[in-house]
């Protein structure tokens, strides 16, 4: 396993007029290669937990352990952890600090050990898989890219140092519907060609329908549910978790209630061509 977590709670500003209860006894696993979402409405714990698994919160009570590195340890190796999860938080293109695009991409692989040679080597390389020329920003200001071009050189300079796990927090926020489709994408085709397993949080369950595999589902700082999106957009009184159901599945329950009966489906793909199968059907033509 890559990441398993047993019992994982946490307390906020514990025996203080503020304490607050983030998370309680929380326990998954995550086996490499696996495309997992995170789900649940504000306040239910997603943040929190993502920030244990790459050790910007210290582990107090439960087990986790990623990428064999044991955070219950009195002394956990957090430089091996950090090296090997990459985490983007909303808005990745407010890390961006360099004067120069290169110089933002190379950080990661020389805080990490590289050389001069290699970091080079690798931000050519993590710029070109976020589909940008290396050549033709490297030497600019990040301030100066478009929005888009600023979110893909943020996710460069993760990939830079070749995470084993990336952990994307509301990757897709402020961008337009063009712009999130493009970044969705990427992220996709991250997963398949460079980055092993890809966790990813967000509010927007059509995004999670289509990239995930893998559904955790929180509130209240407890984990409800892990399952596949088609059992929790079709099975689980979704409304009730604060959540909303994707698109396609919306318009397939509606029209099951006016009885038209499509397949499970999760995208909008795919419900067109159910829509295309079923209007072609000897019984509706």
């Amino acid at each position: 396993m890559q990441i398993e977590v047993k019992d994982l709670s946490c307390v906020y500003s514990e025996k203080t007029p503020f304490e607050k209860r983030a998370l309680t006894d929380v326990s998954f696993s995550v086996e490499a290669g696996q495309s997992v979402g995170i789900v649940g409405c504000t306040g239910s714990g997603k943040s929190t937990l993502i920030q244990h698994l790459n050790g910007l919160i210290k582990l107090k009570t439960g087990k986790v352990s990623v990428l064999d590195i044991d955070l219950s340890a009195k002394k956990p190796d957090l430089r091996a952890l950090r090296k090997g999860v990459g985490m983007l938080f909303q808005y990745p293109e407010y890390q961006l600090f360099a004067d120069t695009v290169a110089a933002d991409v190379k950080f990661g692989p020389q805080n990490f050990g590289m050389t001069k040679e290699e970091a080079e080597d690798a931000a050519r390389e993590a710029v070109a898989l976020v589909g940008l020329d290396y050549d033709e920003i490297k030497d600019r200001s990040p301030l100066d890219l478009s929005g888009g071009q600023k979110r893909r050189v943020a996710i460069a300079g993760v990939l830079a140092y070749r995470p084993k796990i990336l952990i994307l927090d509301e990757p897709t926020a402020g961008l337009d519907p063009a712009g999130k489709k493009e970044m969705l994408h990427l992220i996709n085709s991250l997963k398949n060609r460079f980055v092993e397993t890809v966790i990813t949080v967000s509010h927007n369950m059509d995004e999670i329908a289509e990239f995930c595999r893998r559904v955790l589902v929180l509130g209240g700082g407890k984990l409800l549910y892990d399952t596949t999106p088609e059992e929790l957009f079709y099975t689980c009184d979704v409304e009730k978790l604060g959540l909303t159901l994707p698109h396609a599945v919306r318009i397939v329950k509606g029209l099951e209630e006016r009885g038209i009966s499509l397949p499970r489906v999760l995208t909008e793909e795919a419900l067109s061509k159910a829509l295309v199968d079923y209007l072609g059907g000897k019984d509706h033509a």
